[in-house]
């Protein structure tokens, strides 16, 4: 039986918050805590490269060899395939902050949100962009075939070495949580930087996960950084060192 790309997403989510639980609890050793931490910084930079600025937002130009890189990077952070995740966040961005925004803390309980218990009445003519390209069939068979993707990397990294199986399952299931805080905590507190836009730019989430400027990046979302006032932008410097050829197609309008 094949699931909706929205229900595997979620079973991915839960069984990586699950599964990150239990080792710390079964298997804890003392260098585990420190990866916590370094996992929020390592898969955001996976996540904000790929998933978010790269596919969702079009904002930079990339290599063919490094947009694979890109896929890989896109799957590890277990936040759901590459087509539905860009659709959610565009439909976020389309209705940003209103009854048919996929996931605002004014519309939906923030249990809700962490979930990932979020509409799937989605547009399909928001990702037409990615149909399009070179990568397509790898796309569609992501959407298709995602929980069983996964279930094939839990147990062979399992099998190959825990301590791989933990950084994976760790940093996906830390990296969701910062960004339920952002998605939470930042659309409702802290300061602005342009009034007409939603979100808020805090400080304390910027801190945990590094995208807690997230007025300024709902103002300029097809910006690679979310610095437009000297703000410490850690996933630019990283996008802008190793991926990026050239800014943003001013064509694409999300």
């Amino acid at each position: 039986m094949i699931l909706s790309s929205y229900k595997q997403t979620q079973l991915v989510i839960w069984t990586n918050q699950i599964l990150f639980v239990v080792s710390i609890f079964c298997f804890y050793e003392h260098w585990m805590i420190p990866w916590i931490f370094i996992s929020m910084y390592l898969f955001g930079f996976m996540s904000e490269s790929s998933l978010h600025r790269y596919y969702t937002h079009r904002s930079y130009e990339t290599t063919d060899n490094k947009e694979k890189l890109l896929r890989i990077f896109a799957f590890l952070t277990g936040q759901g395939p590459i087509l539905s995740w860009v659709t959610v966040h565009r439909t976020h961005h389309a209705f940003e902050d209103t009854d048919r925004d996929s996931h605002s803390p004014y519309h939906l309980s923030w249990w809700k949100i962490y979930l990932a218990l979020l509409p799937s009445n989605y547009k399909n003519n928001l990702i037409l962009d990615l149909i399009r390209l070179k990568g397509k069939n790898y796309y569609v068979f992501e959407n298709k075939y995602y929980f069983y993707l996964w279930i094939l990397l839990w147990v062979s990294s399992y099998l190959i070495y825990f301590e791989i199986f933990f950084v994976i399952v760790s940093g996906s299931a830390i990296w969701y949580i910062g960004t339920c805080l952002v998605n939470i905590i930042a659309h409702t507190r802290g300061k602005k930087n342009f009034h007409e836009a939603v979100a808020y730019n805090n400080m304390l989430v910027n801190m945990l996960t590094g995208v807690g400027h997230h007025n300024n990046h709902h103002k300029f979302p097809r910006n690679y950084t979310y610095s437009v006032d000297k703000e410490i932008d850690i996933y630019a410097f990283g996008i802008r060192k190793i991926f990026m050829l050239s800014e943003a197609n001013p064509d694409l309008k999300t």
